[in-house]
């Protein structure tokens, strides 16, 4: 049992350790607050997701990645940064050990989100919107204090090492043994919520949400106080305490001296939207801003601003396939050409228009839609050969036919343009099909049929190319935001923010099936070729793959922690390559239903593909490598992963595992366990050895095997792995032994030679040095000669 525990827990672990292997550097949601290390003056930035990335200021890279279980609220750094430390929105608080991840764990006390965080040494305090503060021994892993308040504590502060400060939302502060469980002072100083409590000399400054600032002797007596008149949005002390500054609700900061609460400087910034502050960690004179893009420092004395880490960066909006091409937009007008077989972005164009959508013909062609209402044909090559106006609204919608003789155009009005192809001459003009803009648009395999989403909830059906005979689905609460023809029948998909996901009969002109499981709402949907299969991408990151004729969900596979952009499939419907957000490309095999490769898409045609192995390809300059992304690779029990450059990286798998073990193992009287490691890109099924089978189903596979002799057939051991493509490997261990003895327990034991001449009689009771296995003989040694005896008169 023991043996089995060890051998599932590295197997488990060991995929754990696979997630988030490339890790962009930039990204694509707005920064929601930063915190600055004082040991080491990095900084850690907070977005909508469930990570924490750590940048080198110096370097301007990732220098620590750490996945969350949810949006974090707060970090700390404690014992001269060995631990990081990570309280969420969900309650929980994770320590992450900087040495090795495998010490690393979670503090489950509460499932309120973390208002607040704080340590002192090795414990932490910190409260929750469960109205509860806790102060937790780190290197003890237990709760020392936990006091539950009938008010919401919204920050707490350790006074000395035995007693903490504790404010609430109605202005109560509270001095707290921590230690004996007792309260041994209280004050209210304000009716509004304390947000920030700082000790300094021998004072405490609080300060209230609506812009009071008071200090408060050891006695919790007030004497000092300031009124601002002004919101208070964020509090920042300088790296000794001697100064503070401010960040109001209308993006004023005010520069106080700590001791007498002076003004000394007040800043006003027109051009910045301020979300949040901190203070250098060693520059007194130095502020560092975050207005939800980028990181900025500011001198708080001569006012000069600096951009020290331009973080959001643009979004890949969409991806259509063509032949062994995928074509992508970005929000910054940039489309680029992804080719599936290398792995790399190998063309990209920089349009200066605002480009809000494209189609792509089946000899290259590219049409875009540009910001001012302009439709534009370009050649492979990227030279324009058409322009044309076609409406004075931004047209967000493009769809191309089957045939390429027409491409339809919708909006931010309520009109939509049937256009032909490739003069961009306006064929038909429907005007006011839908009361609001034009969500989504598509053109039945026979185009006969077109159906267009809009944001009035209502989807149109009708004949195409002049629209004739419109009828309108009205029977939706929410907004459909995509809809897809199948491709070879009539059957047209729909979903939206409500999560369902319907078919409607064009035959009939009626709804065929609404499918029974509820999803998160519904970005993206995608026929197969065969029209057997219905993928859905959704806000959650989720794909699903839908059975088109039973409704039956076929299966589900979690990309990432943002939202699926777009879908698009393989000729063979053995693959589906899917777009989030963060500009990640996953390819998904639905035939292993796993993902054996993912890439991260740059502006300026850059990108990185990689496998779980370790293997990547990039278009970056490797000296350039780390301003674009971060190889994660978490300190662990094993060395899971090696990262390998290649020059590219094909798709198709076709080597079977790989077996790290040694060529040659010496068992002794003292070690007969050898080590050994299995990894593949897919899924590994099961390893063989021995005539015994370990069953796998992971990506790797550890284990520490006891060599019986007595097992053996030779003097060579035979390893093999599959994985789950049938892919089979096979390793060979060369055995020697030493110091390891039988002796004979029969009246009489031949020992014949190689040829099976009796060499020697051994009697009961003598000892025989092992030497080697050969079928069902030893190979030993007895005085002075070499030769076999059955396994059948001995024992070990």
């Amino acid at each position: 049992m023991r043996k089995f525990f060890l051998i599932f827990f590295l197997t488990v672990f060991s995929v754990n350790i696979f997630s988030n292997l490339i890790v962009n550097n930039f990204e694509h949601t707005n920064i929601i607050d930063f915190f600055v290390n004082k040991n080491t003056g990095d900084i850690s930035t907070i977005v909508e997701n469930n990570y924490l990335k750590t940048y080198d200021l110096k370097e301007k890279c990732i220098n620590r990645y750490y996945s969350a279980s949810s949006i974090p609220t707060h970090v700390e750094w404690i014992l001269d940064n060995k631990y990081t430390i990570i309280a969420e929105s969900n309650g929980t608080i994770e320590v992450f050990n900087n040495d090795t991840s495998l010490l690393n764990y979670k503090i489950n006390v509460t499932d309120e989100s973390i208002s607040s965080l704080s340590s002192f040494r090795d414990k932490i305090v910190f409260t929750s919107l469960d109205k509860t503060v806790y102060v937790y021994n780190i290197t003890k892993r237990r709760v020392e204090f936990q006091r539950r308040f009938s008010t919401i504590p919204t920050v707490a502060e350790f006074y000395d090492e035995g007693t903490i400060l504790v404010a609430d939302h109605l202005g109560n502060i509270y001095l707290i043994d921590y230690l004996n469980n007792k309260e041994v002072r209280s004050i209210k100083i304000d009716n509004y919520s304390i947000i920030k409590l700082a000790m300094v000399n021998d004072n405490t400054l609080a300060f209230s949400m609506n812009g009071n600032i008071y200090v408060l002797d050891k006695d919790l007596k007030i004497i000092n106080s300031f009124s601002l008149g002004l919101t208070i949005k964020e509090v920042a002390f300088s790296p000794s305490n001697e100064n503070f500054t401010v960040l109001t609700t209308n993006n004023q900061i005010i520069l106080f001296d700590s001791s007498t609460l002076k003004i000394l400087q007040e800043l006003k910034l027109d051009n910045f939207n301020i979300k949040s502050l901190e203070w250098s960690h060693d520059k007194s004179d130095t502020l560092y801003l975050n207005d939800g893009v980028s990181l900025y420092s500011l001198n708080v004395y001569s006012k000069s601003i600096e951009k020290l880490l331009e973080l959001k960066k643009p979004d890949v909006l969409k991806i259509t396939r063509n032949n062994n091409l995928i074509y992508y937009l970005t929000s910054n007008s940039e489309i680029g050409i992804f080719n599936i077989d290398s792995g790399v972005v190998e063309t990209h164009f920089s349009f200066s228009e605002e480009v809000v959508d494209f189609e792509i013909t089946k000899n290259g062609y590219l049409i875009l839609s540009e910001n001012s209402g302009y439709l534009s044909l370009y050649d492979p090559e990227g030279i324009l050969i058409e322009n044309k106006k076609i409406s004075d609204f931004k047209l967000t919608t493009l769809e191309i036919s089957p045939s390429e003789k027409f491409l339809i155009a919708g909006g931010w009005e309520n009109n939509v343009y049937v256009v032909t192809l490739p003069d961009l001459s306006v064929y038909k003009e429907v005007e006011n099909l839908h009361s609001n803009w034009i969500k989504d648009i598509s053109i039945n395999y026979n185009e006969t049929k077109i159906a267009v989403a809009s944001l009035d909830k209502k989807v149109s059906i009708s004949v195409f190319p002049d629209f004739e005979n419109t009828i309108y689905i009205e029977e939706f609460p929410y907004i459909i935001w995509s809809l897809d023809w199948a491709s070879n029948s009539n059957f047209l998909s729909m979903g939206g923010f409500e999560g369902a996901l319907r078919l409607w009969d064009g035959r009939f002109n009626q709804f065929y099936k609404r499918f029974e499981i509820i999803t998160a709402p519904i970005k993206a949907i995608e026929w197969s070729p065969d029209d057997n299969y219905v993928a859905t991408g959704t806000t959650d990151g989720n794909v699903y793959i839908w059975n088109s004729k039973n409704g039956n969900l076929e299966s589900t596979m979690n990309i990432s922690n943002g939202e699926i952009v777009d879908l698009t499939w393989s000729n063979d419907e053995r693959y589906l390559y899917a777009l989030s957000k963060g500009n990640l490309l996953s390819l998904i095999d639905l035939q292993q239903n796993n993902i054996p490769l993912q890439s991260i898409i740059f502006e300026k045609g850059y990108s990185v593909s990689y496998r779980k192995n370790g293997e990547y390809t990039t278009n970056i300059p490797e000296q350039e490598e780390s301003k674009f992304f971060y190889k994660n690779n978490p300190i662990s029990l094993f060395e899971a992963v090696t990262f390998e450059r290649k020059e590219f990286i094909s798709i198709p798998i076709l080597e079977g595992p790989v077996i790290n073990v040694p060529s040659e193992f010496l068992i002794s009287d003292k070690n007969n366990s050898l080590l050994l490691s299995v990894f593949d890109n897919n899924l590994i099924t099961k390893v063989e050895i021995l005539g015994q089978t370990f069953l796998v189903n992971s990506q790797s596979y550890y284990l520490s095997l006891e060599i019986n002799p007595e097992k053996l057939t030779s003097n060579m051991l035979e390893i093999s792995a599959y994985d789950n493509d049938g892919n089979k490997s096979t390793k060979y261990v060369h055995l020697k032994f030493e110091n390891i003895y039988l002796q004979v327990f029969t009246n009489q034991a031949e020992i014949t030679n190689e040829e099976g001449e009796i060499i020697a009689i051994a009697t009961r009771g003598d000892i025989l040095k092992l030497k080697g296995v050969l079928g069902d003989t030893y190979k030993v040694e007895y005085i002075d000669k070499e030769g076999y005896i059955k396994k059948a008169f001995v024992v070990f």
